[in-house]
């Protein structure tokens, strides 16, 4: 799994290159919910039926299953209640889509796709265990990989602002060493001269060097950028492989 790294007169980029592909088990129990829930499945027309003659029955709504819409109602309590957390909401979507019947060409199967998005604002003081205890207390109420959490440590005494997104990681427990570990990685970078920008990415098998960190710095000094390869070497996110080049194509 090769990652890349890439670089401007501002800025450069810690990125790792991942494809996944999967669904949990609980989640396929939980009411198929990539599969056919809510979709339309009528009798194909017989051979004597007229050509075009075809009946549309309107179907209800469809909902996220009700012990996952549980779980997700669960988790969001869970949050709001940890300390250091200034916000926290959530919202459930659904991307409906719709092709013919591989049996009945003119009969249509609708699949819907459901995702709940969570975003959590920290207060600018909380510490990274307080951080880290966010997607913790949420794997411990879910089991679906269909929630995206986006927790923001908005700018503060001695730091700027940094953002870490889980993807699709809450069919799993997560360890609050290893939250806290990315919430400490992220802080430490946050505090570090000339670190303008901060944003990471937790891929769905919580593998830290699978996923991404953007950093935003306010020079493209190769002693710059050094010395923040080297606060990374120190963090969560070390064994992450640098690759790229800067704006003119040179390699760093």
């Amino acid at each position: 799994m090769r990652t890349r790294t890439a670089f401007s007169a501002a800025a450069f980029a810690l990125v790792g290159a991942l494809t996944v592909s999967g669904c949990s088990s609980a989640r396929d129990l939980a009411g198929g919910l990539l599969h056919d829930d809510g979709g339309e499945s009528r009798p194909c027309p017989s051979d004597d039926a007229e050509p075009g003659s075809t009946t549309v029955t309107p179907s209800a709504p469809a909902m996220l299953d009700p012990a996952v819409a549980r779980e997700v109602r669960a988790a969001l309590r869970a949050v709001r209640k940890l300390p250091g957390v200034q916000t926290a909401t959530e919202s459930t979507t659904n991307t409906p889509s719709t092709v013919p019947d591989a049996t009945c060409a003119s009969r249509l199967v609708t699949t819907n796709h459901f995702r709940s998005t969570f975003e959590v604002d920290m207060e600018p003081s909380a510490t990274p265990s307080q951080a880290g205890a966010v997607p913790t207390a949420m794997a411990g109420e879910l089991a679906w990989t269909g929630v995206d959490l986006t927790l923001t440590v908005p700018a503060g005494s001695g730091h700027i602002a940094s953002v870490v997104h889980y993807d699709a990681t809450f069919d799993q427990t997560i360890p609050p060493e290893t939250s806290t570990a990315v919430a400490q990685g992220l802080a430490t970078l946050a505090a570090t001269p000339h670190v303008t920008g901060l944003e990471a990415t937790i891929p769905t098998t919580m593998r830290v060097d699978y996923g991404s960190l953007v950093i935003g710095v306010d020079r493209d000094d190769q002693s710059v950028l050094d010395a923040v390869h080297a606060v990374i070497d120190t963090t969560a996110f070390r064994a992450t492989t640098l690759h790229g080049s800067f704006g003119n194509g040179a390699k760093p």
